[in-house]
């Protein structure tokens, strides 16, 4: 099992299935916690990351915009040794033309938690959709450039048309798309009309609808200039497997996107994941379990020469 940041190409994946533990082992029916997050930037959004880890222990995380470059992807697995991480960097064509300039962007990156490894395969990862299978759970990654990119349009239109041949490869099976769209699919402009055009074909459903309290969160918010909006979605080919959906307003979040979560079920062949919790928590596991940093215990020193 890869249990590492990686760039996985289609090629390299044609014909591959998710690995399952013998046939003869009976399926085990579990509630999954997933959490959608758009970072901001990896020193921004890891802070939450880990402050949800130790408050609800989310089974998948589907994150964006980490701004890593390929060197530095290493520092998801430094830094949530509890999960496996699969994803990639935006920048190698940056990287690879020189001198970096300007501020960083893109990347994405799924985490799992270890005691799913056993049920768990990276389909494939691009710099805009990573897809992996956890059990009968087909788990896609996706995220949209942002207004003012440029050909925005067809980059939107390109991701699309290579996420359908995924789509249908694995129609059988349900499939739980996590991502920023970055439009507003309650307005109509010309990627709001591509992507709901794009969910009325593969009938796809937002997870916010089912779960719609009368009140619309916005998941995204930039206080400086009095704007928030909703552009972060859930999107499920099987709406009774959804059991939950939130979108979280924490009160520890330095991104401007809020995380949103579901809660849905999936199916996994072989012996209970809950069995493999005490083996695959790394050293320093318990350490970890803390709600609140005390900062008249810190060295404070340290903290101002960082």
């Amino acid at each position: 099992m890869m249990a590492a940041n990686i760039d996985v190409h289609d090629d390299n994946v044609e014909g591959h299935t998710p690995i399952f533990a013998s046939n003869n082992c009976r399926p085990n029916n579990l509630d999954l916690s997933i959490v959608s997050y758009n970072m901001h930037g990896y020193n921004q959004g890891s802070h939450t990351v880990g402050d949800l880890m130790i408050s609800s222990s989310p089974d998948i995380f589907i994150l964006q915009e980490h701004w890593l470059t390929p060197a530095n992807l290493s520092r998801f697995d430094e830094d949530f040794p509890q999960y496996m991480c699969f994803g990639s960097s935006a920048m190698n064509s940056c990287v690879e033309a020189g001198v970096l300039r300007g501020r960083p962007y893109g990347g994405i990156m799924t985490l799992v938690s270890n005691r799913l490894q056993s049920c768990t395969e990276v389909v494939t990862a691009t710099d805009r959709f990573v897809i992996v299978v956890v059990g009968d759970l087909v788990v896609v990654n996706v995220y949209l450039p942002c207004v003012g990119t440029s050909n925005r349009l067809s980059i939107c239109d390109e991701l699309v048309n290579s996420l359908l041949p995924w789509l249908d490869k694995y129609s059988s099976r349900n499939i739980v798309i996590g991502d920023d769209f970055n439009t507003d699919l309650d307005l109509s402009n010309t990627v709001s009309d591509l992507v709901n055009q794009f969910i009325a074909d593969c009938s796809f459903c937002r997870c916010d609808t089912l779960y719609n309290t009368g009140r619309k969160h916005s998941t995204y918010y930039n206080d400086a200039l009095n704007h928030q909006s909703t552009i972060d979605f859930f999107l499920t080919s099987d709406t009774s497997i959804v059991r939950a959906f939130d979108v979280m307003d924490l009160d520890c979040n330095f991104s401007d996107h809020r995380p949103i979560s579901i809660c849905c079920m999936c199916t996994v062949t072989g012996s209970s994941p809950a069995d493999c919790d005490d083996a695959n928590k790394p050293k320093g596991f318990d350490r970890m379990s803390v709600l609140q940093l005390r900062w008249d215990q810190a060295d404070l020193m340290s903290y101002y020469t960082l």
